[in-house]
């Protein structure tokens, strides 16, 4: 007699969430779906401020009831320059970014928070094109080595908490 698994098959959860910053495509919306409980797969599209951003990337997660921190790396937009002064100038930049997160899950529905540090990895061209407008004496403004992302996801399947 064979034993039979009694662990309950998981089902594949989907979400969508509203936010701000690169993994939001900007002001935007990402949606993300989980293959696995910790793998995460996500794509975004938001408003940059200069044009519309785009990213997609895969979250590691280590959950523990309703918290988890997690790793995350994503391709997409990751900077952008605008310059009104004199010159005119506006360009978004595209490359990889690297980083780490919280989301506190809340309701029975398991929506939640999901605050982000990233690490964007900006390619030769950003640097370039920043160089050369401040060498011809417009103000691109300060770059920040590390953007901060907030936002809130709504399930749309998935697991609930009892």
């Amino acid at each position: 007699m064979q034993a039979q698994d009694s662990t309950p098959e998981k089902k594949n959860e989907l979400d969508i969430g509203i936010g701000i910053g690169m993994d939001y495509g900007g002001i935007g919306m990402r949606g993300t779906f989980m293959p696995i409980e910790k793998l995460g797969l996500f794509a975004s599209a938001g408003y940059n401020f200069n044009d519309v951003g785009f990213n997609a990337g895969a979250q590691w997660r280590f959950p523990k009831n309703r918290h988890a921190f997690f790793l995350t790396g994503m391709y997409g937009y990751n900077a952008v320059l605008i310059v009104n002064e004199g010159i005119e100038d506006k360009g978004t930049y595209y490359g990889v970014s690297l980083g780490g997160g919280y989301q506190l899950h809340v309701g029975k529905k398991r929506n939640y928070w999901n605050w982000e540090l990233l690490v964007p990895i900006r390619n030769s061209n950003f640097h370039d094109d920043y160089d050369t407008l401040e060498k011809l004496g417009a103000n691109p403004g300060d770059f920040f080595p590390v953007t901060f992302s907030v936002g809130f996801h709504f399930k749309l399947n998935g697991q609930r908490f009892e």
